[in-house]
């Protein structure tokens, strides 16, 4: 349950620290016998590690320069929890926006009753550069030891508040205290919103004389990542912030995108945005790409392909083009917001209706609607609209064609970004799917050994992820789907057929061979194979976090195996397994006629989100499913 609260902050350079210093905090290095006692959560009791404390403190300079001094306290519970001593702070260094200094840090411990503390030493801290946006300073603890206590501080120095970002009381481990205390900028007003769950309470206080505000959690156990779950993000306890308005040299208020529309406003007449859109950019052979379509899909494809090929992503996701997309143009690269503002100028210019869209990809997290923060959205995509259909676009993605929606924003919010035509949207799959179809014929000779091909036809979604699967890393490709998952079975050769043309699928073709499970003479034939449908990934007896499919299901197996002469079959009855809602539906058809047996495997899944009280029946049904998916065919071989 969110709560949203905005706050107004006008204060002079003068600030009292007295309430602040009224709140309870152990001194830095001072440990209580409950902390040096502690050995399990108990909130959390299967957490191998406890935040013992998590504090933040904003302030300012005089020249306006954002300061956080940071404070962070680790208990390590277990042996799992000795790697939580590596430590990892990034920070943006592009254009040395942001540095890191005053860090101090040290371990405590204790070992056959003796007490002793260690100081981590100066040159045991480090910067790495991440990218050409990050970096990062690191160090380890020296000596950890189940029962350490780890404890660092470190104070982070911004040029402006434009790095004002939200505060997360929760992370994967639990949190015994975490508080975070704000101090915006003189005549500075902002808006702010809590995400947290109604089963854990929060302190906000706000210190109006201060020109402050203070967030306080406690007892937050640790959000454990499970199977197809939205971005963990949309569950953590954290509260955001955005600028709402400003006084300006004459002391007049203005207001920052308080609404939709002014947002839109905002951003349409940024020269790092909007103003980006109608430049013509004066880019030799791009009207040559649709010289010869006739259609405005036509060109949209044309477009759209030459971008997601030439143009390459640099790994970073983004809104703006702080440089110009002239520049991206040039270097042949850039942020994926960098990359689709390109793209809309580009479409705009071969006059096709197309807008930029601000989208927050699943994994970054939920929008919400009730107020228009920017920062709730972690890329610019674009939306266009051509031959009276709409299409979702974005040319950083690989082997994503035009129509095929963008998996990471399937079942998210989206806003349309246009000076009139502006609104929130919802991303939805249409009529594509995760769909395979697999052909198997097999040969079984009198030892129950399967000598097999297959071939395994990827559509849509499953197109677009066995090919960027195969492309990282495709040893592990052909492991991890057509070995692995099948105890006995080992491929004996794998090719590929790549796709000419969007519309085609990516065919995939292995042979193997197979040593069958044997017992008290009789011998078991695993029909189920490389459906992705070995095990039930609904293995926990609770869930706090909705089922996120992103996109429908379409799966379809048809398989023959030619047995042995005299081989005796106990052919199953057909079944068919339904969910009460008929979102989710499995059949399984068995025949055995003339030596040679038939396997025919459907499921269809329609639903792609359910929510987190529906959690036990689609657990239910998915174990249904997968049992018999993965009931053997009982064989008598001849003697």
């Amino acid at each position: 349950m969110a709560l949203l609260k905005t706050i107004t902050l006008f204060f002079s350079f003068l600030v009292s620290l007295v309430a602040y210093s009224q709140m309870d905090f152990p001194a830095f290095g001072s440990f209580s016998d409950e902390e040096k006692k502690l050995k399990q959560c108990s909130f959390d009791p299967e957490a191998e590690a406890i935040f013992l404390l998590d504090k933040a403190v904003v302030t300012y300079d005089d020249e306006y320069h954002m300061i956080t001094d940071r404070r962070i306290r680790i208990k390590i519970l277990n042996g799992k929890g000795i790697d939580r001593a590596n430590i990892a702070i990034p920070f943006y260094s592009k254009n040395d926006f942001e540095y890191i200094n005053k860090i101090e840090a040290h371990i405590y411990f204790e070992e056959n009753g003796y007490q002793s503390s260690t100081t981590v030493e100066k040159k045991s801290f480090y910067t790495e550069k991440t990218n050409s946006y990050y970096s990062v300073m690191k160090f380890a603890m020296p000596a950890v030891k189940v029962g350490c206590i780890i404890e660092y501080h470190y104070t982070s120095t911004m040029k402006n508040y434009n790095g004002l970002d939200e505060w997360r009381f929760q992370s994967d481990l639990p949190t015994l205290k975490s508080s975070y205390l704000l101090q915006m900028i003189p005549t500075a007003e902002f808006a702010y919103t809590v995400q947290k769950s109604r089963n854990y309470n929060i302190v906000i206080k706000p210190l109006q004389s201060e020109g402050r505000i203070y967030f306080e959690m406690t007892n937050i156990p640790g959000l454990r990542i499970e199977p197809y779950m939205d971005a963990p993000g949309d569950y953590i306890q954290k509260a955001m912030f955005q600028y709402s308005a400003y006084q300006n040299v004459f002391g007049d208020k203005q207001k920052v995108n308080s609404t939709w529309k002014d947002l839109a406003y905002s951003l349409m007449t940024d020269k790092t945005y909007g103003s980006q859109l109608d430049k013509d950019l004066k880019i030799e052979g791009v009207r040559s790409l649709t010289v010869t379509e006739s259609t405005d899909l036509g060109k949209l494809k044309a477009i759209y392909e030459y971008i997601n090929k030439n143009i390459g992503w640099n790994g970073m996701e983004g809104r703006f083009a702080a440089d110009g997309l002239k520049s991206v143009w040039d270097r042949k690269k850039g942020s994926s917001g960098e990359i689709n503002l390109l793209l809309v100028n580009l479409l705009r210019s071969a006059s096709i209706e197309t807008y930029p869209l601000l989208a927050a990809e699943r994994d970054f997290g939920k929008v919400d609607t009730t107020y228009p923060f920017l920062e709730r959205f972690n890329k610019t995509v674009a939306f266009a609209i051509a031959d009276g259909k709409q299409y979702i676009l974005d040319a950083s993605q690989e082997n994503c064609p035009a129509g095929l929606t963008p998996y990471p924003l399937l079942n998210t919010t989206a806003f349309i970004v246009d000076k009139k035509n502006y609104k929130l949207i919802k991303i939805l799959p249409g009529n594509n799917f995760y769909k395979n179809i697999i052909s198997i014929k097999g040969v079984m000779d009198a030892k129950g050994q399967v000598n097999g091909e297959a071939k395994v036809q990827s559509y849509d979604y499953a197109r677009q992820s066995r090919l960027n699967a195969m492309k990282r890393d495709k040893n592990k490709f052909i492991i991890d789907r057509f070995e692995k998952p099948y105890e006995g079975l080992a491929a004996d050769s794998f090719f590929t057929v790549l796709p000419e043309h969007d519309s085609l699928p990516f065919d995939q073709f292995i042979k193997f061979k197979q040593q069958l499970n044997e017992s008290g003479g009789l011998t078991f034939l695993n029909t189920n194979l490389f459906t992705g449908m070995e095990k039930n990934p609904f293995i926990s007896s609770i869930r706090f976090t909705n089922v996120n499919f992103g996109y429908p299901y379409n799966i379809v197996a048809e398989e023959t195996f030619k047995l042995p002469a005299g081989t005796k079959v106990e052919v199953p009855e057909d079944k068919t397994i339904r969910a009460d809602d008929k979102s989710v539906e499995a059949s399984k058809q068995v025949r055995f006629e003339n030596g040679e047996l038939t396997v025919i495997i459907r499921f269809l899944q329609s639903k792609t989100l359910v929510n987190a009280e529906n959690y036990p029946g689609i657990k239910d049904t998915y174990k249904k499913i997968v049992d018999m998916l993965n009931e053997p065919v009982v064989l008598k071989l001849p003697n």
